[in-house]
């Protein structure tokens, strides 16, 4: 293999972006920027994930979210040094590009790509899990999804997780970003609301006996919590795709601390109320109120089983409208990575085409992978796959940042060493699909990216290593 084949797999792109700013408006501040990263995040974590996690740590569960919160802090520190050094890039896929070269930027993209298809697909899941319950409604099973009954997977259509995602894809589609940005401010509102009212009326419930033992699952327990507790901080990457969009630095740099530590709170608090309403395990087997068919809903589970009904009826009423903005969020960031990723050649023009600031073909495609998934894949499989390639960004965003000397080597080592052990904490069976289907992303870039890629057309074989030099 020739040097110049290696050279050309790892050039970079320098800091000002080369494509010219077509079709983006700056008019994004601190705080529609937070709202829109706490617009993806709390939903997808406390309204949908608390039960799972318990069923992995049990009470737990809350140093799992402290774990995870401060590994995510040291990855948030490494992404705001790129957003004032790459200003016109694009999430974690712009950052590696720059700093580490083309091929490992794909290899992220792809990851964020299944990143925000299965974490949308998984969120979906759990608001049609809240809509059954705040209308008091059921549907026969096979429109309820794939089941498993006594260790056999039923085949089944998940039909309103379909059909929200489709309806979010049109919204966007038709409403531009800005619409939407006010939608998601108004739509976090109303969740922050409903988490304050769990709070208060949880509080009086709470049974300490529950939180005994603390370690149900032992250490292990709280590592495969804390890998599953990067599910919700999905939105924090999602924050990263509007980066250039922002107002100012400094608004995306308030926005960033202000979404990791408002979420990070309400995780820890909302996580330990949850286990204080009844016990993660019964004999040693898993609460159903924590586990089963309605693992996607426990807030509302919980409280009406301590007799608060009415309340329980609120907070499923409410999260169905809240967790629609994690959607709505999740929906609009990985389109955004494919139009920029567009911008760069390293995939069709056809992506860049735009309407009122959203990227028309990627929503579409982006709408379809999702909607299909959320249908025929059960919610605990999905959520596991999306945060492999969570993790795999936000180590090489933190390589990046050591490699470009943005932060301290020991805040960035610090997070790339928390990510690789939560991934060595999932399920073995996603590493073993990741293994195939990253391969099949170098694939299409092989095939595409690689010849298409405008940094091919703008540096030679002989000019690289000077282009190289003047990038570090």
């Amino acid at each position: 293999m020739s040097n110049s084949f290696i050279s050309s797999l790892i050039r970079r792109t320098p800091a000002q972006s080369i494509v010219p700013e077509i079709g983006y408006t700056r008019n994004l501040g601190w705080l529609m920027l937070t709202a829109l990263g706490i617009g993806a995040t709390v939903g997808a974590g406390i309204f949908a994930m608390p039960g799972m996690i318990a069923r992995k740590a049990g009470p737990a569960g809350i140093l799992s979210f402290l774990i995870t919160g401060l590994v995510i802090l040291t990855v948030a520190i490494c992404y705001e040094k790129f957003s004032r050094l790459v200003p016109h890039g694009v999430s974690a896929y712009s950052y590696v590009y720059h700093s580490i070269g083309e091929i490992f930027a794909w290899v992220v993209a792809f990851g964020l790509f299944l990143e925000y298809s299965f974490g949308s697909s998984a969120v979906a899941i759990a608001w049609s899990e809240y809509l059954k319950k705040a209308l008091g409604f059921t549907l026969p099973p096979f429109w309820c999804g794939p089941t498993t009954v006594n260790g056999e997977t039923h085949f089944g259509i998940n039909i309103i997780a379909f059909a929200v995602i489709v309806a979010v894809t049109v919204i966007l589609i038709l409403g531009g970003l800005n619409k939407s940005a006010k939608l998601n401010f108004l739509l976090v509102c109303l969740k922050l609301s409903l988490l304050a009212i769990f709070l208060v009326v949880g509080i009086r419930h709470i049974n300490t006996s529950f939180w005994t033992p603390f370690f149900p699952k032992g250490g292990v327990g709280v590592l495969q919590g804390a890998a599953l507790a990067v599910f919700p901080y999905v939105g924090f990457d999602a924050l990263y795709t509007f980066a250039r969009e922002s107002k100012s630095p400094k608004d995306t740099t308030l926005s960033t601390y202000l979404c990791v530590g408002i979420v990070a709170f309400l995780y820890i608090t909302v996580m330990a109320v949850a286990t204080g309403l009844a016990p993660a395990f019964i004999n040693g087997q898993p609460n159903e109120a924590f586990a089963g068919t309605e693992a996607a809903a426990p807030l509302a589970v919980l409280l009406s089983r301590v007799g608060e009904g009415w309340t329980a009826k609120l907070i499923a009423l409410g999260a169905v409208l809240g967790i629609f903005n994690v959607l709505l969020v999740l929906c609009m960031g990985g389109p955004r990575i494919f139009r920029n990723m567009s911008e760069d050649g390293l995939l069709p023009p056809i992506f860049q085409k735009s309407n009122k600031g959203n990227p028309i073909v990627g929503l579409v495609i982006n709408g379809a992978v999702m909607g299909l998934t959320a249908a025929f894949v059960p919610f605990g499989e999905i959520a596991d796959m999306m945060v492999l390639g969570t993790l795999i960004a936000f180590i090489f965003v933190c390589l990046g940042a050591i490699r470009l000397k943005l932060v301290h080597p020991s805040i960035a080592w610090f997070g790339i060493l928390g990510c690789t052990l939560l991934a060595f904490n999932l399920n073995p069976l996603v590493l073993k699909v990741y293994s195939f289907s990253c391969p099949l992303g170098l694939l299409i870039y092989f095939l595409y990216g690689y010849r298409k890629s405008k940094l091919s057309l703008t540096i030679s074989p002989g000019n690289i290593k000077a282009t190289e030099t003047a990038n570090s």
